[in-house]
């Protein structure tokens, strides 16, 4: 019997809808991984009894540098979004006014919760896997909700933008 993931299906990518979608199925999966990885840590420590060295005390370097390399890739995405992105598409929708800023708010709210999470990773030796867990779910739920409703609003939208753009015309 073949097996399941929950891995996206790579996607041809020929407008700039698809590479929303692309870029928003990683991030998904990202945050998976991620909370995965944190859990499983958490168990190991909580698991361990015994003479032998225990897991480390805090996340684990592994951890820190897959979340500090999603932390980027969110704001770079997000940057990218506010700085191009949303401006070419008011320019062409000024009726999306109203939802483009609503956007932008859920990615300073999104910014300000991995701030959060990123301080929690400043002392990789002591922060707590279950105190880590707690404010990555509040990111990951933030998040999750935003990339839904963005591309509720950016899909269609996008979906007759050629992507990689062409040489202008």
């Amino acid at each position: 019997m073949p097996t399941t993931t929950n891995a996206p299906r790579p996607r041809e990518v020929r407008t700039l809808a698809d590479k929303l979608l692309e870029v928003h199925d990683w991030l998904r999966e990202q945050l998976g991984h991620l909370r995965a990885e944190a859990a499983a840590h958490l168990a190991a420590r909580a698991a361990h009894q015994g003479p032998g060295e225990p897991p480390a005390p805090g996340l684990g370097l592994q951890i820190r540098q897959r979340c500090l390399e999603f932390c980027d890739a969110l704001a770079f995405h997000h940057t990218g979004e506010d700085e191009h992105v949303f401006p070419a598409v008011l320019e062409h929708h000024p009726d999306l006014r109203e939802p483009l800023a609503r956007l932008a708010v859920e990615h300073r709210e999104a910014a300000r919760l991995k701030d959060r999470v990123l301080a929690l990773l400043d002392d990789v030796a002591t922060t707590g896997p279950q105190e880590f867990l707690t404010e990555f779910d509040t990111l990951a739920e933030l998040l999750t909700a935003h990339l839904d409703h963005e591309e509720g609003w950016l899909v269609p939208v996008l979906a007759d933008v050629p992507f990689p753009p062409g040489p202008p015309s």
